[in-house]
């Protein structure tokens, strides 16, 4: 069986890359023919030139040929049903990440101060409808069965989402055979607009099934340390801004660091800077697989972001996570960002005691010390009976994204 598969694949970023490759490797191994879809509208490319150096894109530009089975550049919905047709395509899967976006006005309405407003523009990925939202399939001559598989809104304000807009996007949801979403957030959205009809079940992000799927291509721990040049023992340390911590909060992680024999290495984003200084840093321009290495073979992780934080769970890895995702306000009512995708995972594990909302209005870092005394007394067993267990729920998932698309 030959197999679209939709996804964030042109993004500039570690965990977007990590998610469709798993998902390649695993249709590889069941004997049937991936097939990545070149989509990339034009507002979404020139959005990830401003916020992406140039070298991270050239290196991201050559890691897509490299590893995955791309289809020909598609700019419009049109097109992307032309390359299925042309390519004889038997079904499609869209996803896992953030393709189950739309913010509506009320959300893109932003009032910095009392006298001056903005309103934000998403790109087109973001806002339907989207080939995300199935958009392709009214361009087909001939249906072909579609998956949605651990979908994310992206913190989207989806209860400001009424009258057409609602209505349209329902039968875009009724007309996927499967779907799954990846956060309890993302679950809400769904059942609202398909007004509780369809209610989908939360499943693990594909990259909690990457050493399974794809651990052939993740370089050797020697590997890491002879490129990098660091030491044996180390802790990831890796900030998105100035938002969580300051310096002086960097500098006395790591001197707490120093004396329990750990040394500090700063990891980058790829679409933006990370904020701080310390002892070894790790530059920008490297893979999302010497990425995922450098936090497999770590002795902890500090930072934003959730990719970093479902690598650690899968290999066991101890993390303290400074929460960036999730609204801090819904309703008027303050939250501990209950929509972030952070939350939901690190509830189910039973692990939010390592994490730290970084949006709440009375938000104060954790001491450094409270922080590596986490990571020092981080209960790994839990750990890794949860990662088992959402390996298994990803394993149920995929069987049943096949069983949908064989119908």
């Amino acid at each position: 069986m030959k197999i679209g598969l939709l996804a964030y694949h042109a993004a500039c970023n570690f965990g977007a890359f990590l998610q469709l490759l798993s998902t390649v490797e695993y249709i590889k191994k069941q004997g049937d023919e991936p097939h990545v879809i070149n989509w990339i509208p034009n507002d979404f490319r020139k959005d990830y030139e401003k916020r992406s150096l140039i070298e991270v894109r050239e290196l991201y530009t050559r890691l897509q040929r490299e590893y995955y089975p791309l289809t020909e550049l598609c700019l419009t919905a049109r097109e992307v049903a032309v390359v299925i047709e042309r390519e004889k395509i038997d079904a499609v899967i869209i996803g896992s990440d953030a393709v189950l976006q739309h913010h509506p006005f009320r959300e893109r309405f932003h009032f910095p101060c009392r006298r001056i407003f903005y309103i934000s523009h998403p790109t087109s990925d973001r806002m339907y409808p989207n080939c995300f939202w199935g958009e392709f399939l009214s361009y087909l001559k001939h249906p072909i069965p579609v998956a949605v598989i651990s979908g994310s809104s992206q913190d989207s304000k989806y209860y400001y989402i009424t009258g057409c807009t609602k209505s349209k996007m329902k039968k875009s949801i009724l007309a996927y055979n499967y779907m799954s979403v990846r956060d309890d957030w993302t679950q809400k959205m769904i059942e609202y607009l398909s007004d509780g009809e369809v209610v989908p079940e939360v499943t693990p992000d594909p990259v909690f099934a990457f050493n399974n799927n794809a651990s052939h291509w993740v370089p050797s721990k020697q590997e890491i340390l002879d490129k990098f040049g660091i030491p044996e023992d180390y802790l990831i340390v890796s900030f998105k801004g100035k938002k969580s911590v300051d310096q002086d909060w960097i500098n006395r992680f790591q001197d707490c660091a120093e004396v329990e024999g750990l040394a500090c290495v700063k990891l980058p984003y790829a679409d933006a800077q990370s904020f701080g200084k310390v002892s070894f840093e790790i530059k920008n321009a490297i893979s999302p697989l010497e990425w995922y290495a450098l936090i497999k073979y770590s002795k902890g992780y500090v930072g934003n972001n959730m990719h970093p934080i479902v690598s650690s769970i899968s290999n066991g890895v101890p993390f303290f996570s400074f929460d960036n995702y999730g609204i801090s306000k819904v309703n008027g009512g303050e939250t501990n960002g209950e929509s972030s995708k952070i939350y939901h995972i690190l509830k189910q594990a039973d692990l939010l005691e390592n994490r730290v909302f970084i949006h709440a209005s009375n938000y104060v870092a954790p001491s450094p010390e409270d922080v590596l005394s986490k990571i020092r007394l981080f209960d790994v067993k839990k750990e890794m009976s949860f990662a088992l267990g959402y390996f298994s729920k990803y394993m149920q998932m995929m069987n049943q994204v096949y069983s949908a698309l064989n119908e």
